[in-house]
């Protein structure tokens, strides 16, 4: 299993360089991909990828994720297929519909699915040194060419989706399904994987010719009751999307909750007047909401020990998910830094247990 980290970059209050650290700290710890979001206005993210791929040995640096709305794909293939040869091997180019974020052009989000289906097909050509000229229903291209050899002309492409027709997309196209929703459901998990299954079929794929991973929020101490409360931060963040009650799920009429979402509409109804994008912590009066069954539909938060079990219980029971994207969150401190610094060495420690199993 592969094991993804991430952290809520439009929350990171720290340094370009304390970034750069952390990444550091989070290859010592066993992690395989490091993911750095693409947020409107916030931290560059091919400068960070770029600094991050240089500090490390080892570790894959992910874009989770850019989307075909902040650049035009074929920067987007030009960047990453540099980024690569740099690191002789260690990016991947994760793609998503961008529909949490405005647009920067056009206006307008159209047509998301063609457009990610447009871009993967402009990069993809682009990493095999092909000279694209391109007529796509959102994004066209005219003899665009890498003016240099690519490092992999297989550079991977990730697909994030949690709507059904994103899935399909994935599995018809991409070489990592990214299974985005902030929902720990086994059964819910199950669907999404059928949806998978049906547009490898599309694709005339085999379902294990494909990489998969599951987005998990997380926080992991040695002090229990701190990572717990911690984790109800994402946690509320992915009660809201699969709600639908989130500022821009509320735009997305194809949206519907999982039949096996479980959180009282009185919990929903508080949690939506928090704006989880501008606010780094969840309000104490909040937070006591999340009881510890709500809380773990949507977080997995403890003692590594703890941690890793239901990691391997996860497993188990979804043999075809090949890794996590783990999405932390540290208990409070007084330094973002420090707390996932500290974090590090406790998810050192799951990892370890995980693939000692």
């Amino acid at each position: 299993m592969k094991f993804t980290f991430d952290l809520p970059t439009s929350l990171w209050r720290e340094s370009s360089q304390r970034f750069v650290d952390l990444a550091r700290h989070y290859e010592d710890a066993g992690i395989d991909r490091f993911g750095v979001a693409d947020w409107r206005y916030y931290p560059d993210l091919y400068v960070h990828m770029t600094a991050c791929l240089v500090a490390t040995q080892r570790l894959q640096l992910e874009s989770l994720v850019t989307d075909p709305f902040v650049r035009h794909p074929a920067l987007t293939a030009l960047a990453h297929a540099t980024m690569d040869d740099l690191s002789r091997g260690r990016v991947v180019l994760g793609l998503g519909g961008g529909l949490e974020q405005p647009a920067l052009w056009p206006a307008e989000r159209a047509h998301p699915l063609d457009a990610v289906r447009d871009a993967v097909e402009i990069c993809r050509r682009m990493f095999r040194g092909e000279e694209v000229t391109y007529r796509g229903r959102v994004i066209s291209v005219e003899r665009a060419q890498l003016n240099f050899r690519p490092f992999r002309a297989d550079l991977p492409i990730l697909i994030a989706a949690r709507g059904k027709r994103m899935i399909e997309l994935a599995g018809e196209i991409a070489d990592i399904v990214h299974l985005a929703a902030f929902f720990v459901n086994v059964t819910h998990r199950r669907e999404e994987l059928e949806h998978v299954r049906a547009g490898a079929a599309r694709g005339g794929r085999a379902l294990r010719s494909l990489e998969i991973d599951i987005s998990i929020p997380c926080s992991v101490s040695v002090d229990r009751a701190a990572a717990r409360h911690a984790a109800k931060r994402p946690a509320a963040q992915g009660i809201l999307w699969m709600a639908g009650a989130e500022k821009y799920s509320r735009q997305r009429a194809d949206w519907r909750r999982p039949t096996e979402f479980n959180v009282p509409e009185h919990v929903i109804a508080a949690l939506a007047k928090w704006d989880f994008w501008t606010q780094p912590y969840l309000a104490t009066e909040l937070a006591d909401l999340i009881t510890d069954d709500v809380l773990d539909q949507f977080a997995i938060a403890g003692t590594p020990e703890e941690c890793a079990q239901r990691i391997r219980e996860l497993h188990a029971a979804l043999p075809d998910v090949t890794g996590v994207r783990l999405y932390a969150l540290p208990p409070r401190s007084d330094s973002w830094f420090d707390g996932y610094v500290e974090m590090s060495r406790a998810m050192k420690r799951t990892i370890a247990l995980v693939n000692a199993a």
